[in-house]
């Protein structure tokens, strides 16, 4: 009698079905937690994260963007020249990479990739946001350091494509930005030198049209209201002679308040060449947090500029935009103080 040969057992796919069972949810849940977060109530979304990592469940992305006419990316195009990350910027390549790593992460927990590019030697950052529409190759754009009336604003605007902003659009634009309260953040550190006697502070601030710049002297003069020194620079041997030279006055500073960790170093380094004890004779604030801030001889007091938080709101604002919403007001992030003895 021959032997009935048993089928070899198929191990079934997981489904977005299976998922919403597990859950306790409705399979559009489900779709909405992996593609549109920003509508679920954080509770439903760990619930049904739990049930997709307990299951195993893996989207096909493949199937989910030829279902809707998605790419299932979000663009990130950086214009980097030589002058961007060199020794008059140090950090910035840090703050780069915790952007692009949060943004990433927030993507991928979304069911989204994130294509980061950089025009061509010649090309501008416009000329690069017409091939990647044009390819279909993203579903929205991130935009970043914006300035008041931005022509890459302008430009996705008039094309109706997605995008989110970080940093403010202009009044009559979709305020689909993120950004860092910059002038509430600052106000913080005043406030707190205020309250540990510090009355003399000297502002190193940057030389530059951006508009965090502005935002951050004026959370500063807001609790300062007249200081006695003030002064901005695009030199890092600018700001050690500047230090220098105000400790060497007849009324010397108390503080120094740089907006950028970077100014802070520095002013550092000149008042200990002058003997002066940081945190105790003199207060030195940053901003920004960089990875070097805490590793210094005398750790920086500054601002931590919460890059994942910031990276997780432009992830959702873009995500809302692709879903074609009414606009809503931009998204203000409070970069909070760590306090180190510098200060």
């Amino acid at each position: 009698m021959a032997t009935e040969q048993k089928r070899p057992i198929v191990n079934r796919r997981t489904t977005v079905a299976d998922v919403a069972r597990k859950a306790g949810v409705s399979a559009m849940t489900v779709s909405n937690v992996l593609n549109a977060p920003h509508r679920v109530s954080d509770q439903t979304v760990a619930s049904v994260r739990a049930a997709i990592d307990e299951l195993g469940y893996t989207p096909n992305h493949a199937a989910r963007a030829l279902s809707s006419g998605r790419s299932q990316v979000i663009g990130l195009p950086l214009y980097l020249d030589d002058t961007v990350v060199d020794e008059q910027n140090p950090g910035l390549g840090g703050f780069l990479h915790g952007l692009l790593g949060g943004l990433v992460k927030a993507a991928a927990g979304g069911g989204y990739g994130v294509h980061v590019t950089t025009p061509t030697e010649g090309k501008t950052e416009i000329a690069l946001y017409e091939q990647l529409i044009a390819a279909r190759q993203v579903d929205a754009i991130v935009v970043l350091e914006t300035m008041p009336h931005d022509p890459r604003i302008e430009f996705l605007s008039t094309k109706g494509f997605p995008f989110v902003a970080f940093g403010r659009t202009a009044p009559g634009q979709r305020q689909c930005w993120v950004d860092v309260d910059n002038v509430e953040s600052m106000a913080t550190i005043g406030r707190y030198l205020r309250s540990r006697g510090r009355s003399r502070p000297a502002y190193l601030g940057t030389k530059s049209e951006l508009p965090w710049v502005h935002q951050r002297e004026e959370g500063f003069r807001r609790e300062f209201e007249a200081p006695r020194l003030s002064a901005s620079f695009d030199d890092l041997d600018e700001v050690g002679a500047y230090v220098t030279a105000a400790m060497e006055g007849d009324s010397p500073p108390d503080v120094f308040v740089a907006d950028n960790d970077a100014w802070a170093v520095v002013a550092i380094r000149a008042l200990q060449r002058l003997g002066v004890t940081v945190g105790e004779d003199v207060a030195v604030t940053g901003f920004n947090d960089f990875p070097f801030a805490s590793m210094l001889d005398t750790p920086l007091t500054t601002a931590r500029i919460p890059l994942r938080d910031v990276a997780l709101s432009l992830f959702h604002r873009a995500l809302h935009e692709i879903a074609g919403e009414p606009d809503q007001p931009g998204c203000l992030i409070t970069a909070p103080l760590v306090i180190r003895a510098s200060a």
